[in-house]
């Protein structure tokens, strides 16, 4: 299994595909758009249920980014699930869309340039694979809520 900080790293990829489809708009924009939510909310959750404990743990200077993230978490979410609700074509949804996508790369960034390294520098490689074990399967978790109708959210 590999470590947290890869798993993290491979769904934002994945994330960045799907951006750069939806805004060459081309495709299905609300197949797109479910698509984003099938890999954004699950991942959201996942990082909010076992990796940002951890940093808050392992790494505590990172804690206000940590929660800095979690807001950009709540935010997004409730930008894409209005996206979801609403017709693509409809005016303002492809400024909702630039806005979403371009608060997604900026946590993105921030966790990738800052949160992540400084974790993994503190964390032991052991501590990584575990985490990285458990993110997944919170992952699969919250993507089964959200399949069957659940908001995947939590208490939140």
């Amino acid at each position: 299994m590999a470590g947290v900080v890869t798993l993290i790293k491979e769904d934002h990829r994945r994330l960045e595909s799907v951006f750069k489809k939806l805004e060459s708009e081309k495709g299905d924009i609300k197949a797109l758009l479910e698509q984003v939510a099938e890999l954004l909310v699950p991942h959201s959750k996942a990082e909010e249920q076992v990796v940002y404990p951890a940093i808050k743990s392992i790494a505590p200077d990172e804690a206000q980014d940590v929660d800095d993230g979690l807001a950009e978490h709540q935010h997004v979410e409730e930008t894409l699930q209005q996206l979801l609700a609403m017709d693509p074509d409809e005016p303002g949804a492809d400024g909702l869309i630039a806005a979403l996508i371009g608060e997604v790369r900026h946590h993105v960034e921030e966790e990738e340039q800052d949160i992540l390294p400084r974790f993994a520098e503190a964390a032991t490689n052991q501590q990584l694979g575990d985490l990285g074990e458990r993110f997944s399967a919170a992952k699969e978790s919250a993507l089964a809520e959200l399949r069957a109708g659940g908001t995947a959210s939590g208490s939140s």
